[in-house]
């Protein structure tokens, strides 16, 4: 029984990155009503555990870059132009830099000024609170307040309702207060992936998701519950079954610092001993496919490491992750020691423990400590011969664990957010589709929900990721053109531009027309969902993919 109903003209699903920012731009250009609804107690989402925007490539073409003396294109790419409407909100302009010509860093010449805002030096940031994530989050949740945008939450999206065209015209939602009703002429769903629904993982990757341990990095409320409404309604749900290596990872077997330092994997290989929660070796540690740790109790294991291993690292330092700058040796060890007293202060978490003997190890490990002293005494036996009886570890692979202080260095199995798996096929407006490949109309999807082009024009490599196909540069092209005239006056009828100051997409010129297709351009055909596509997901196409939304989905409620 409907409790209550409430009108709006744009209603979003979902208060995290994308969301907030699909409603907030989609205000600034129309001033009309708009409602987010959050099915958790606060504004967050995935957002608010992550750091950057790395999957999506540097901000580009941006008006700072332009006045640092950067070199821009004439038509902002979709990135400069998020970047610059960015700036008209909040303490923006305060929290972010930009570096000269030639001095650009990792992710490009933006950066930032505190990574961490108010939770600089806490452990974890990679877990909740994050750095850009919870930043956006607090920052657009206090926009949201001044432009009268109203955010709903415990309110759990179930139905759309739509009328005898396929319009999308209501959503049914459940409260603490019964169902709620909410009609609205347009609604972006922006509410995740299905990262935490057990049957749906099984569902599309069985091998992965077969019941063993596995640490989750993904927030409890992200179980795909629009993507399922919208399959109802006759949305396309990409069956895709894709790899699970690409930018910014959804899966992790084996020995894996997820989400904690990965830098210290350069000490958790070769001649360091691996144990699990029962203190025993059950590999060979040069090779790690001679064992699978889900087979370990808690999907969980330990390099053991001493003084030793430790002064002894290489000057190579270990490459870091896909587009992460190499450490060096000794700040690899400043991590380690970070880690360590991370751990000595209290903080949740298998952090590496440290200690001056393996007893003591193995008590902060919560492990036996007979077992791992039996573990460690027989392997520095072998040390001795040079010969691995239980795994056949390399002679020059063995060095005896015996130098104090000790450290344990926690890996586990890991999972995140599905980051546009299998999610709602969008077109190059982000506008769902339905198995024909048709629009439905009034109906929006972004972020870690949505699939297929949204991610071949959002996840844009940087170098550390691979390359970018001509086809998907095209479409990064022709989307950013379509944002550029989508509110830009015809020409020479002198029309302002909606929102007024810091609304309009930078650099917008007086040319008419609303581009084409992402991928090379046309008009929307029927082979549209067997075009090559990509998940969209991660921080960067998340704001990315808010930010076109709620721009076309302004101009779909000023056509109206």
């Amino acid at each position: 029984m409907i409790t209550k109903i409430m009108e709006c003209d744009l209603l979003v699903l979902g208060a995290g990155g994308s969301g907030l920012v699909a409603g907030v731009r989609a205000n600034d250009l129309t001033g009309k009503k708009v409602i987010i609804l959050e099915k958790t107690r606060k504004p967050a989402g995935c957002t608010y555990f992550a750091g950057g925007m790395g999957e999506s490539g540097p901000i580009k073409d941006s008006a700072w870059q332009r006045d640092a003396g950067h070199e821009v294109s004439e038509t902002p790419d979709i990135s400069g132009q998020f970047f610059d409407w960015l700036l008209t909100k909040g303490d923006a302009k305060n929290y972010f830099t930009v570096a000269k010509p030639g001095q650009a860093g990792r992710m490009g010449s933006i950066g930032m000024k505190n990574m961490e805002g108010k939770y600089r030096g806490k452990p974890d940031q990679t877990i909740g609170p994050g750095r850009l994530g919870s930043w956006m989050v607090d920052t657009l949740s206090g926009i949201c307040k001044e432009q009268g945008i109203q955010i709903l939450t415990e309110t759990r999206a179930r139905k759309f309702i739509t009328d005898d065209r396929g319009r999308v015209t209501a959503v049914l939602s459940d409260t603490n207060d019964g169902q709620l009703l909410v009609n609205c002429k347009a609604c972006i769903v922006a509410a995740g992936g299905y990262g935490a629904n057990k049957k749906l993982l099984k569902k599309y990757y069985p091998e992965q998701f077969d019941g063993g341990k596995m640490h989750s990095l993904c927030p409890p409320a992200m179980t795909g519950d629009c993507i399922l409404a919208a399959e109802e309604i006759g949305a396309y749900i990409d069956p895709t079954i894709r790899g699970l290596d690409f930018p910014g990872g959804f899966y992790g077997e084996g020995f894996l610092r997820h989400p904690w330092d990965t830098s210290l994997l350069a000490l958790a290989t070769g001649k360091c001993v691996i144990i699990n929660l029962e203190g025993k070796r059950w590999q060979n540690e040069a090779d790690a496919s001679g064992g699978d740790i889900r087979d370990q109790r808690g999907g969980v294991a330990a390099a053991i490491v001493d003084s030793k291993i430790v002064e002894a690292l290489g000057s190579d330092g270990i490459p870091g992750m896909p587009g992460m700058e190499t450490k060096s040796p000794d700040s690899i060890r400043a991590d380690l020691e970070k880690e360590a007293a991370w751990d000595e202060a209290g903080a949740s978490g298998n952090h590496t423990k440290k200690a001056d003997s393996l007893v003591e190890l193995a008590l902060k490990m919560k492990v036996d400590p007979r077992a791992l002293v039996d573990t460690i005494e027989r392997y520095n036996s072998f040390c001795e011969t040079g010969k691995d009886l239980d795994f056949g570890k390399p002679a020059g692979m063995l060095q005896k664990i015996e130098k104090p202080p000790f450290y344990a260095i926690f890996g586990n199995r890991w999972s995140q957010s599905t980051k546009g798996r299998n999610g709602i096929a969008v077109n190059s407006k982000f506008q769902a589709l339905n198995t024909k490949g048709d629009v439905i109309p009034g109906l929006y999807a972004v972020g870690d929900g949505c699939t297929i082009f949204g991610g071949a024009t959002l996840n844009y490599p940087d170098g550390g990721y691979g390359t970018i196909s001509k086809e998907e540069e095209e479409g990064r092209a022709a989307l950013s053109k379509d944002l550029a005239q989508a509110f830009a006056p015809a020409p020479g009828d002198g029309t302002p531009v909606a929102g007024g100051p810091g609304a309009g997409a930078p650099g917008a010129g007086g040319v008419g027309g609303q581009g084409g297709m992402m991928m090379g351009g046309g008009d929307q055909n029927a082979n549209i969902l067997k075009t090559k596509g990509a998940p969209c997901g991660g921080l960067g196409p998340a704001f990315l993919s808010g930010y076109c939304a709620g721009t076309f989905a302004a101009k779909y409620l000023r056509d109206l």
